[in-house]
C-alpha cells in the first residue's frame, strides 16, 4: 500500500527588534571604532619593539682584531675603523730646456760651383787596363787654356778622392791629373774628384765613369763631369 507524502507547514524565526544605531551606525560611530583599533595595534606593538631592541644590544657584539699602533692612530685621530689617508701621486710640471724655435733647412742645397763651366770646358778620358792584381780605369783630365779660363789649375799636392773604387796612383800638375782606380767588385760605376782653383776661388771638378757589369780590358766607359 502507497505511502501518501504531505507537505509540512513553513516554520520561520521569531523577528528580533535592533535598533537604528546597531544595524546603521552614524560617521561618527564608525570614526570611533577605527580609533580605537589603531590605540590598541600601537599599544601591542611598541611594548614588543623596546623588548627586542634592548635584548639585541645587551647580547651581540663584534670584535676586530688590529694591532695596537694602527688602533691608537684610528682612535685618536681618525674616530673610525678605516685605515688613515695615504699621500698620493701629483702631477708635477718639469721645465724643459728652451729650444731654438727658428728656421731651420733639413736638407740645404750645396753652393754654387765657383769655377761654374770648367768641367765641360775640360777634356776627360778613362780606359781599362790591366794589371798583375787585376782590371783597374785610368782616367784623365785636362783643364782648358783658353783665356776664358785663364788661372784655373789643379791644386798643386793635392790627391783625387774616389768613391766606389780603390786609388791606386795618381799624378796631377797644373793642368793635367791622373788617376788609376780598380772597380769595386759587382759596381757598374765609380767616381773621382778633384780638386782646383780659379779665379773665384777654390773648388773641385768630378768625373763619374758608368760602365757594364764585368767589364774587360775593351769596354766601352761613358763619363759625365761636374763642378762643385
Amino acid at each position: 500500500m502507497a505511502r501518501r507524502l504531505q507537505v509540512l507547514p513553513e516554520v520561520l524565526p521569531a523577528p528580533t527588534v535592533t535598533s537604528p544605531d546597531t544595524a546603521r551606525p552614524d560617521v561618527r560611530g564608525r570614526t570611533l571604532a577605527h580609533m580605537q583599533r589603531l590605540l590598541a595595534t600601537t599599544a601591542a606593538v611598541v611594548p614588543l619593539a623596546s623588548c627586542t631592541r634592548s635584548d639585541m644590544q645587551g647580547t651581540q657584539t663584534v670584535t676586530i682584531p688590529m694591532s695596537s699602533a694602527s688602533a691608537t692612530t684610528q682612535d685618536t685621530s681618525q674616530g673610525s675603523l678605516l685605515p688613515p689617508p695615504t699621500a698620493t701621486a701629483v702631477a708635477t710640471a718639469i721645465p724643459t730646456a728652451t729650444a731654438d724655435m727658428g728656421y731651420a733647412v733639413v736638407d740645404p742645397m750645396p753652393a754654387p760651383a765657383r769655377c761654374l763651366g770648367l768641367a765641360n770646358a775640360s777634356k776627360a778620358n778613362a780606359t781599362f787596363k790591366r794589371d798583375a792584381t787585376g782590371l783597374f780605369l785610368e782616367v784623365t783630365l785636362t783643364l782648358p787654356t783658353g783665356s776664358a779660363w785663364a788661372g784655373a789649375t789643379f791644386t798643386p799636392g793635392s790627391q783625387p778622392s774616389p768613391w766606389s773604387g780603390q786609388l791606386l796612383s795618381s799624378q796631377v800638375s797644373h793642368l793635367t791629373a791622373t788617376a788609376r782606380v780598380r772597380p769595386t767588385a759587382g759596381v757598374t760605376s765609380l767616381g773621382i774628384s778633384f780638386s782646383i782653383s780659379c779665379t773665384a776661388g777654390p773648388g773641385s771638378l768630378s768625373i763619374t765613369a758608368s760602365f757594364p757589369n764585368s767589364p774587360t780590358d775593351t769596354t766601352k766607359v761613358t763619363l759625365q763631369k761636374n763642378d762643385y
